[in-house]
């Protein structure tokens, strides 16, 4: 097996429009000095065709069981499917997202594969943040604010919209919603200060510390709600209840961006953006796990770029040491923090 080929496999995952890497990151790779193999059509949902990626230096493989018989390293967005189980072998090191806390068959069958899993969403700055899912989740924080949006046929006014946790989905589905004109907007989060100096900015926004009472208060009479807590992979609190659920008006729409993660309703069931709501009680419940893939073309340079300013050393590293991924990244830095299973052995016990 050679060290230096890097397959990019199109995406199974239902209406996964984005490819990991666009052309021009890929001529990157090729000038490394990477073989960079690529599914045919993997993106052309994102708007490129094969020949943008062939001018680039790559190659196109007809299959998906071509792409992982002849690469070493995977990249690509979304964790691997059902199908591509049994095409994953212990000399793979596969880099993608993954939320293995929401998907324990995933995760039994990685163990089984031996092969190195690293997770997009467990890569971390120096800083302490979380660069890679920063760019996704204010993406899927403006779609998911569009998506009540267009659920209200635009009719938003006096709408009561809520929002639970005031990440980086929270603050990006506020910022468009001020952008729309929302008019009845109200905030929760276990950080009251936050909330404080957003208010001190716009007076009109009601803000509430997260408390149970304080849940149901705001939940009551609710519209629009906007779920979006995250903890470090850890499989999402169920914090909204049947209860909280019916304290919503009739025909209101909540929107469970936690869904990689186990979601955070009782009713949350992972959906699709073909047939995207669980009802319950004449509640819609969004339950779609790639609301970026609504952008596109948008989510892969953005994805496409960010993702190789992170691994762009280590793989040159594989260059010029003449090693495996998996020997070169257990020794760097950034790298390594994200490696969530390797060799049948969890490194990540926050994925239980």
């Amino acid at each position: 097996m050679y060290y230096n080929i890097i397959g990019i496999p199109k995406e199974l995952k239902n209406n996964e429009s984005r490819v990991i890497f666009n052309p021009l990151v890929v001529n990157n790779l090729v000038s490394i000095g990477f073989k960079v193999i690529i599914q045919k059509n993997a993106g052309i949902l994102s708007n490129y065709i094969d020949n943008d990626y062939i001018i680039n230096g790559a190659t196109i493989y007809e299959t998906i069981e071509e792409i992982y018989e002849n690469a070493n390293i995977i990249f690509k967005v979304k964790e691997p499917q059902e199908y591509e189980y049994n095409l994953i072998k212990d000399y793979h090191t596969i880099v993608g997202f993954f939320h293995f806390a929401g998907n324990t068959d995933l995760r039994l069958n990685i163990i089984k594969s031996q092969a190195c899993c690293v997770a997009l969403e467990s890569v971390k700055d120096n800083n302490g943040n979380y660069p890679i899912l920063k760019e996704m989740s204010i993406l899927a924080g403006k779609n998911s604010l569009n998506i009540s949006y267009n659920f209200f046929n635009e009719k938003i006014f006096n709408k009561k919209l809520v929002i639970i946790g005031l990440g980086n989905v929270g603050n990006a589905s506020l910022t468009e919603a001020l952008l729309k004109n929302y008019n009845n907007i109200h905030l929760i989060d276990i950080n009251y200060s936050k909330l404080y100096n957003l208010k001190i900015i716009n007076k009109t926004l009601n803000i509430y510390e997260y408390t149970p009472e304080n849940l149901n208060i705001i939940m009551k009479n609710a519209d629009i709600v906007i779920g979006s807590i995250y903890n470090n992979v850890k499989k999402t609190d169920k914090i909204i209840n049947d209860e909280h659920l019916n304290l919503m008006n009739d025909n209101s729409i909540f929107i469970d961006v936690c869904i990689d993660q186990g979601g955070m309703t009782t009713r949350s069931i992972t959906k699709s953006l073909d047939d995207p709501y669980n009802i319950y009680n004449n509640k819609y419940i969004y339950c779609v796990p790639n609301i970026p893939s609504l952008n596109g073309k948008e989510a892969t340079d953005i994805l496409s770029n960010i993702v190789y300013s992170y691994f762009n050393e280590s793989l040159k590293s594989v260059m010029i040491n003449n090693k495996s991924y998996k020997d070169i990244i257990i020794n760097d830095n950034i790298v390594s923090s994200a490696i969530n299973i390797i060799n049948g052995n969890i490194l990540n016990n926050n994925i239980l």
